[in-house]
């Protein structure tokens, strides 16, 4: 064994690479809280791993992407598991990379020798944001294409070169499948190379200088206070750094001991919240679909709520300038906050400003959690959503498509609920070719209950079907206020157009409760004036309007 040791020794010298790594003395003092860059590179190396078999049953296009996400959580052995782990280890490392940061800056890790490290720690933080923001788009549901519609809007806002911007991000004026190719292509290949760059550069640093020791006064009782006036005080900090060093231990074991702990506490909360709270998926994205409600990952909302008091033009100014302060500091905090002293006590005003700075980012972020939706809630009807997901678990759409989505096998069913009425609906669901010889539809032998979800779904479709008195009942109750196709006053909204952005549900939820849906309303409730049933046939009638 000892002959294979010593081989291997003198071609790659491993014994050197033990005494450099492993066998190297770390200061004295240094506790639980240097355990945050092991975690952060902990994350890296799971989030890699989980991409990486995630990739493999990963299609990039709209017309895949969304059914292999769906795939790899119903399908996949432990699908839904990896894709928690990774979801949520996205989390853990914006958490461990967000607190590392902290500790390096209230310790005043960042001076004198390790500016750069710092510098590369900065450039990482950046690449685990683009990170998220390029991840939020794959899974090509409601709330990865409108979280990123909001997104790139915001890019394109930039003075002068944002729409050249936004096009470049994009691939073209909407999102689609060069958006998807291009957002994948930098999520898995880009960002990986420059992470893996950045970060062996930035673990040679911390190598090279060695872990900082933790902080300590410099004026401590029977002590000259040490600042940077003393043309000598670099090589103090260093002398005194190779004191505490002597009276430390070494890395191995005692160091990687601590982060082993740590790590393995860190990845069972993971695991046990990927397990409990998994990755949700929602609706396949729809383009069309303009109420609903984008929310960005909890790490962008002081970013998003932060702008909403840039009104106006001041927005684009915000969204060019705010930026480049956060980097600009970050950056150059190492050059203006330069000298020996670390200690807290010591630096009491930037200290000061650094919880100032925390402060806000955490009331900013409370406040988006809790700033209210853009377009009010509307309760689902369980009839639909049965239905729904009885579509999606007979496979329809192997043959019918939807948004554009799906087989050509059958007809398309956009708007089917304009084109048949309920009886027909069930009668073919219950024989389809009974109702429709030479189909190929098969007869699932479905329970009358089914049948009654399925049309529901089907029948909410382009906006509904509604009977021969929904247009009367609209005119007397409605163009008092509304104009409509040219009739009618002009108090309200005009409605000739309503149901290219609002469905059916929206309409009979407002028309019922109007400030419930809008406090400002001015408009009237009608569920006085009208029945249930007659404002679920306004609302499906309107629905129709401008499709």
């Amino acid at each position: 064994m000892k002959t294979i040791l010593d081989w291997l020794d003198e071609r790659v010298g491993w014994r050197k690479i033990k005494e450099v790594i492993f066998d190297r003395l770390i200061p004295k003092g240094v506790d639980w809280r240097y355990t945050l860059g092991s975690i952060t590179l902990f994350f890296f190396i799971l989030q890699v791993t989980t991409g990486i078999l995630l990739a493999m049953h990963y299609s990039p296009s709209p017309d895949h992407a969304y059914d292999s996400v769906k795939f790899i959580s119903n399908n996949v052995p432990m699908g839904a598991f990896l894709r928690g782990l990774h979801k949520w280890g996205a989390t853990g490392m914006v958490v461990s990379v967000f607190l590392h940061m902290l500790r390096v800056f209230f310790m005043g890790s960042y001076k004198f020798p390790r500016e750069v490290t710092w510098l590369s720690g900065v450039f990482l933080f950046f690449l685990v944001i683009g990170f998220g923001f390029t991840g939020y788009l794959l899974p090509w549901d409601q709330k990865a294409y409108w979280a990123t519609t909001v997104g790139s809007k915001m890019v394109e806002q930039v003075p002068m070169v944002g729409q050249y911007l936004g096009s470049i991000l994009k691939g073209g004026e909407d999102l689609g499948a060069i958006t998807l190719t291009r957002f994948y292509a930098i999520h898995v290949l880009v960002l990986p190379a420059l992470t893996l760059l950045f970060m062996a550069f930035h673990l040679f640093l911390v190598v090279w200088h060695g872990i900082s020791a933790p902080p300590e006064r410099t004026s401590r009782s029977g002590d000259v206070p040490l600042t940077d006036k003393d043309p000598n005080w670099k090589e103090k900090v260093k002398a005194r750094y190779l004191e505490l060093k002597h009276q430390g231990k070494s890395f191995w074991p005692y160091i990687i001991f601590k982060d082993t702990v740590a790590i393995t506490i860190v990845f069972i909360i993971v695991a046990a919240v990927a397990i409990w709270k998994g990755a949700d998926l929602e609706d396949l994205a729809n383009p069309t679909d303009t109420t609903y409600n984008p929310r960005p990952e909890w790490y962008f909302l002081s970013v998003f709520q932060l702008l909403k008091y840039f009104p106006g033009s001041l927005e684009a100014f915000a969204i060019v300038l705010l930026p480049l302060i956060v980097v600009g500091i970050l950056l150059g905090l190492p050059f203006f906050d330069k000298g020996p002293k670390r200690h807290p006590m010591d630096r009491k005003w930037l200290v000061l400003a650094g919880w100032a700075g925390l402060l806000g980012v955490i009331v900013l972020t409370v406040q988006g959690g809790r700033s209210p939706l853009t377009n009010p809630v509307v309760e689902k009807d369980p009839l639909i959503m049965e239905g729904k997901r009885l579509f999606t678990d007979l496979h329809c759409e192997y043959c019918h498509s939807l948004n554009g989505h799906g087989g050509t096998v059958g007809p398309a069913l956009d708007g089917v609920g304009m084109r048949r009425d309920h009886n027909w609906l069930a009668n073919h669901f219950k024989n389809p070719e009974k109702i429709s010889p030479g189909t190929k539809m098969p007869n699932f032998n479905l329970l009358d209950s089914e049948v009654e979800c399925l049309v529901a779904y089907m029948s909410s479709l382009g906006g509904g079907s509604f009977t021969a008195k929904a247009p009367r009942i609209f005119e007397e109750n409605c163009t008092v206020c509304h104009k409509f196709h040219g009739v009618g006053e002009e108090i309200g909204p005009d409605l000739s157009h309503i149901g290219s952005v609002r469905d059916a549900a929206y309409i009979a939820s407002y028309v019922t409760d109007p400030q419930k849906m809008n406090p400002d309303a001015a408009m009237q409730s009608l569920a006085e004036a009208l029945t249930p049933d007659q404002i679920k046939d306004v609302a499906n009638y309107l629905a129709q309007q401008g499709k």
